[in-house]
């Protein structure tokens, strides 16, 4: 199951025009870091910890390289790359999602959605961003078949 947490995040919008960065983009460039519990349906909880790594490059997209490491199963590496669209909208790629990132930014909440490869579980993730900008809440949802199998919750912070 994908955990996230220092990843999600934003990003930037078309090369052409790429705008300044939100203070969400700026929340992922440089060292974040999270912890949370999984809590999976009928089988109990588990930890979860990741640290991140975060760029914006030359199209303006958001770069994050991540390590994961969740109880129970080898550590394992995830990238991220997503643009910020007209809107605020987001579209971007992970990975290990099945799918493309689809999302949007609205005010300190950036909601992203896709389908994991693991398990093949509809993902939803809110990272709603604290006004002191050096922490964030993370909240995500699995589902399968429309229901509830997994959640996640956990706290982003700026390492650096």
């Amino acid at each position: 199951m994908p955990l996230s947490a220092g990843l999600a995040l934003m990003l930037l919008a078309p090369a052409s025009a790429a705008p300044a960065p939100s203070a969400a983009e700026r929340f992922f460039v440089g060292r974040t870091e999270s912890s949370g519990t999984v809590a999976i349906a009928f089988s109990g909880s588990h930890k979860v910890r990741d640290r991140t790594v975060g760029r914006i490059d030359s199209a303006g997209a958001l770069l994050l390289d991540e390590v994961v490491e969740e109880e129970g199963k080898p550590v394992r590496r995830r990238s991220w790359r997503l643009v910020r669209r007209e809107g605020g909208r987001i579209s971007g790629t992970i990975s290990d999602a099945a799918s493309p990132v689809s999302g949007e930014l609205r005010g300190n909440v950036l909601h992203l959605a896709y389908k994991s490869v693991e398990g093949g579980a509809q993902v939803e993730q809110w990272i709603t961003f604290n006004p002191s900008g050096r922490t964030a809440s993370n909240r995500m949802v699995f589902r399968k078949f429309g229901f509830k199998v997994a959640t996640l919750e956990g706290v982003v912070r700026r390492s650096d």
